[in-house]
């Protein structure tokens, strides 16, 4: 898959044929992604690959203020697994789950989300950089003025952006919210539904 990101970015003449010999050969050595390594030689800003990947592949880009994270899916997956493959769940639309990626390419990452929610995918990219950012703000508690501020617009208009197409869908209220986290731990066999009555009689 590193060849084939290589060639396209020197057919696009974005990289030359020897900045892409010298950015393989340094994965050879210390591993990593193509497109990581691209960046930290300095050979293609990480906006410039956002933009490109996503002209190539024909899918939406995200920036910094669009990567608002519904709480309606901020439990599906493990940070660390947002970590590890570099991606942010941003909402799901009935069995459809918009997925921000770095690496839109990395399709064994995109079967493993598909596996462990159950849900189809659809991909939106974003840098490495702004999607680690969100991952820090919404999972680690780290401060991000910009996110911030367009989260406090969403709860405002209360509406969650649905950046997709350029449209806006509608926020999920907090009962809708409680009621998916309900359904989460009893699919995950946390807690059963009798147990949950049961919790539920006892407090009335």
């Amino acid at each position: 898959m590193s060849d084939k990101l290589g060639e396209m970015l020197v057919r696009a003449n974005l990289i030359t044929e020897s900045q892409l010999k010298t950015a393989l050969e340094t994965q050879q050595q210390v591993g990593g992604k193509l497109g990581v390594i691209l960046h930290k030689l300095r050979y293609i800003p990480e906006d410039t690959m956002v933009t490109f990947l996503g002209q190539q592949l024909n899918l939406p880009t995200l920036q910094i203020r669009e990567l608002v994270v519904s709480p309606k899916v901020s439990a599906l997956m493990d940070v660390e697994l947002l970590e590890k493959h570099q991606m942010l769940p941003i909402r799901r639309r009935e069995d459809v789950l918009l997925l921000a990626v770095a690496d839109p390419m990395d399709f064994n990452a995109v079967d493993e989300v598909r596996f462990l929610t159950g849900l189809r995918t659809e991909l939106a990219v974003a840098s490495r950089t702004n999607i680690q950012k969100a991952i820090d703000y919404y999972f680690h508690g780290l401060p991000c003025p910009e996110l911030a501020t367009a989260d406090e617009e969403v709860r405002t208009s209360g509406e969650h952006a649905a950046v997709s197409g350029g449209r806006a869908g509608v926020r999920v209220p907090p009962a809708q919210v409680l009621q998916a986290l309900v359904d989460l731990l009893i699919d995950k066999k946390v807690i059963t539904k009798e147990e949950l009555a049961a919790m539920i009689g006892r407090a009335k």
